[in-house]
């Protein structure tokens, strides 16, 4: 039976639907704020992860490359493209060693001749390594191995402070 004043299942039925908590104080529903507070964060953290790897990947990308590069590099321009066989760095002992097939051994041309194009053909391999504007300021001593055809030439030696390459001549053609 249902009395006038009676409005207890009306109020049952409101009450389901009304809104609780925040919404309910201040009238503002939080869901779609919270969803677009957490969409924020995830785009963010994904442009920070991004920025990072980018700024990696330059910092890679600017670095310089290894001595054995820039010195096998700075002989091959000097001598000829793929000309050098080896390079071996001692950071230890500030010395560059490298290895180079000879341009200008001719066995048909005399001795003297022969000697004074290997002479030359070292120093200027050496000194391009040792002489500024080279980047390989770190390094005071090079040794410079002329091979030709798998056989050594000439054993070749400059130092930053030597005026003159050091040569030591080890093909038997060569020597004294």
């Amino acid at each position: 039976m249902e009395y006038p004043g009676d409005f207890s299942v009306e109020v049952a039925a409101v009450a389901g639907v009304r809104p609780k908590g925040l919404t309910r104080k201040t009238g503002i529903n939080v869901a779609p704020i919270i969803i677009y507070v957490v969409v924020a964060l995830v785009v963010t953290a994904g442009m920070f992860a991004w920025d990072v790897r980018y700024r990696r990947a330059e910092e890679d990308r600017r670095k310089p490359p290894a001595p054995e590069v820039i010195a096998r590099n700075l002989v091959e321009n000097a001598i000829g493209a793929n000309t050098v066989r080896d390079v071996k760095v001692d950071r230890e002992k500030k010395a560059i060693a490298v290895t180079f097939e000879s341009t200008q051994f001719n066995p048909g041309k005399p001795k003297a001749v022969l000697r004074e194009l290997l002479d030359a053909e070292a120093t200027i391999a050496t000194k391009q390594i040792l002489l500024p504007p080279s980047p390989l300021r770190d390094f005071d001593r090079v040794t410079a191995t002329l091979v030709k055809e798998g056989k050594t030439l000439a054993v070749a030696e400059a130092s930053r402070n030597a005026d003159r390459v050091t040569m030591t001549w080890v093909d038997e053609r060569l020597k004294d």
